[in-house]
This record gives structure tokens, sequence and C-alpha cells, in this order.
């Protein structure tokens, strides 16, 4: 469901020099997430625990729905839009393992099961409608659409939580508040794109919260 609406000055269709830094933007990202995967593999391969591989998962799907994603109908041009876009969605292939022992590893990796299987029901609704920077794909209403406004930030969410809790590490949590409070400024970002371009507002009145119901 997608209605057309008026183009505001700064949130335009693609230009050439867009899709230009996109194409850059998709092969850092290709050779940052090649190094993500090879720390991660390596550090199963030489432990022999596999408790973070569902968050390595989750990271290869996002990955790979990013880099098949469908282009967009309006992007914003803002450079600030782009750094939060490009912190809050990539800086968790900088967490790094740590392993915590025992029943932490165990209850991270329950938490990380729940939080990639609820991020692959939301994809199985958001096909390729996906992307990083603000911008219009598309509005989708349905399946976990109909109880918060970002599904997948949320179950995102709940797979870092897992990882750090199998990773327990300073390094880890800092990692994920700063993830936190650049996806909230990301969602804040999207929602001015969407509801500009889109029927996003009569969307906003149906769905009222925008991760978790009953808190934000």
């Amino acid at each position: 469901m997608t209605a057309a609406a008026t183009v505001p000055q700064r949130t335009r269709p693609q230009s050439a020099s867009a899709r230009r830094l996109g194409m850059v933007q998709d092969a850092a990202l290709v050779c940052i997430s090649g190094l993500f995967f090879y720390v991660h593999g390596l550090h199963a391969y030489q432990t022999h625990n596999l408790s973070n591989v569902f968050f390595a998962a989750e990271q290869g799907l996002l990955v790979f729905m990013f880099l098949t994603r469908r282009r967009s109908q309006a992007t914003s041009q803002r450079p600030w839009d782009w750094v939060v876009a490009t912190l809050g969605g990539w800086l968790p292939l900088a967490m790094r393992p740590h392993d915590s022992g025992g029943f932490l590893e165990l209850y991270g990796s329950g938490i990380q099961v729940l939080g990639l299987t609820c991020v692959i029901i939301s994809f199985l609704t958001l096909g390729k409608s996906f992307g990083v920077v603000a911008a219009n794909r598309g509005l989708k209403v349905g399946g976990p659409y109909r109880f918060v406004r970002h599904p997948i930030y949320f179950s995102h969410s709940i797979t870092m939580l897992g990882f750090v809790i199998a990773n327990l590490w300073w390094y880890n949590i800092a990692l994920i508040i700063t993830i936190t409070v650049f996806q909230v400024l990301r969602i804040a970002a999207e929602e001015r794109i969407l509801t500009a371009t889109s029927d996003y507002a009569s969307y906003k009145e149906r769905v009222r919260w925008r991760l978790l119901p009953g808190v934000y």
C-alpha cells in the first residue's frame, strides 16, 4: 500500500550521484561484512562455540536484503540522515565475540533465536522494501506492522541483546547503547520521509507504537 505525495525539497528521487554513492556504500558493506564473518567464523572454529551463530546469520540476512533491496521512490538528501543510517545500520558489524560462559551464553543464544525468528517473519512481510538511509520504498501495513511500526528494528534489537548477553564485555555494551541511540534517530528520519511522501500519517493513527507497545 503506497500513496503518491508531493516530494519535499530535500527528499527527492535518486540522482545519478546518489546512485553512485549507493554503489560505494554497497561495496564498502561487502568488505566490512567479509571481515565480520571472518572474525566470527574463526572464533567459532577455534573455540567450538556456536552461541553467536544466530546473530551472524541475522547479519548475513540483513546484508543480503540490503544488497537486493528495491530502489527507493524518494531518498533523503540530508547528510545527517546518511550518517545516522550508516552508524545505526552497520555498527552491529563491529561487535566482537567475548565468551561469557555458562548460563549467560545459553540464555543469550535463546534470545538470539527469538530475535532472528522475528526478523525473518518481518522480512517475509517487508520483502525487498528494505534499506539503510531514510527513504520511501513503499508502505507496508500487514503482518507484524499491524502491531508496531518498525518490527525489524525491534527484532534486531532483541538479537543484539542476546549477542551482548552471550558476549558480555564493556565494548559490546557500549556499542549496543550507541547503536540504540542512532536507531531511534534513524526511525525519526524514516518517519519524516514516509509522512511526507506516502499515506504514513493515517498508518500512524492506526498503529500507535514505533517499537514496543506501551513503551515507545
